[in-house]
């Protein structure tokens, strides 16, 4: 168990989340339908060259320990020949459906949120503030913005950008008002390239712009954003002076976690709108973010 006392900022705007909010998350279910928006892990999915290249591998095998005998376990009293297979997993937390933790990204002298710095709060193991230990079990209500089926395309276009006002213009479209301390999600369609990287890397970088964020932030009160983009943003962007401005902005200024490859297909598909988000990161200390398999139930 990781014995540091996690601090109330640790868990950025989702402290702001109160036993009401869930309980009228769980309210909104009369359905009972579950739509998972993982679209699954495995070696050569596409991610960002800057994280450590997935890779899973067979580790144990029922020949191996056959031949080397060197599981004392299954070398005596054993004639029925049990054996066990396993996996070495090498990888980063930000590749395949993940949550951004706080500690993510820092800017200058500033740190990231809380005003922690690396140089006070990097060691040998990670982050020891704002890591993926600190984010607290998900449970909110969620907004799907369909941002691909109100232009009525496939695909937005590699790079597009996603103002504020087109935000504001789908969520009206659809009907579907954002609640305050609740969960958007962007749809951009990238992820019907998920099982081809190649396509997936040359159409990817559509995302909101850093004014559509201070909106979703400032003007509707969320405290978590997502997408089905490996990153929650327009990529180039814009700005002249930080090349992640959305991420700066939300993770370090705002305190919002940020879920990325999120498989929106199947919700959209079934025009769901709102729905029950239910998100939970593994409890991993000094990571800077985790895998996640969240479900929007409705």
């Amino acid at each position: 168990m990781d014995p540091r006392e996690i601090q109330a900022d640790e868990r950025g705007r989702l402290a702001k989340v109160t036993s009401e909010d869930v309980l009228a998350v769980f309210g909104s279910v009369t359905r009972g339908r579950v739509f998972d928006l993982d679209p699954g892990r495995y070696t050569g999915m596409p991610q960002w060259d800057g994280h450590p290249t997935y890779l899973l591998t067979t580790y144990r095998t029922p020949n191996g320990t056959r031949v080397q005998r060197d599981v004392e376990l299954l070398e005596h009293g054993n004639d029925d020949d049990f054996r066990f297979m396993s996996e070495l997993m090498i990888t980063s937390m930000h590749v395949g459906t993940h949550l951004d933790a706080l500690c993510h990204v820092s800017c200058g002298a500033a740190g990231w949120w809380g005003g922690y710095r690396a140089e006070d709060e990097i060691g040998d193991f990670g982050a020891r503030r704002c890591d993926a230990a600190s984010i607290p079990p998900i449970v909110l209500r969620g907004t799907l913005l369909d941002v691909v089926g109100y232009r009525g395309v496939e695909a937005l276009p590699a790079g597009d950008r996603i103002s504020a006002d087109e935000l504001e213009r789908v969520e009206r479209s659809q009907g579907s008002p954002i609640a305050p301390r609740s969960a958007v999600l962007v749809r951009t369609g990238l992820m019907r390239h998920w099982h081809d990287p190649a396509a997936f890397h040359a159409s990817a970088g559509a995302g909101p712009d850093l004014e559509a964020a201070r909106w979703l932030r400032e003007e509707r009160d969320v405290v978590l954003v997502g997408s089905d983009t490996p990153t929650f943003e327009q990529i180039p962007a814009s700005h002249p002076t930080n090349p992640h401005p959305v991420h700066d902005y939300l993770l370090r200024g705002e305190g919002v976690h940020l879920l990325e490859n999120a498989c929106l297909e199947e919700l959209a598909a079934a025009a769901v709108h709102e729905f029950a988000l239910i998100c939970l990161p593994l409890k991993i200390s000094g990571a800077t973010g985790s895998f996640v398999r969240p479900v929007a139930v409705v």
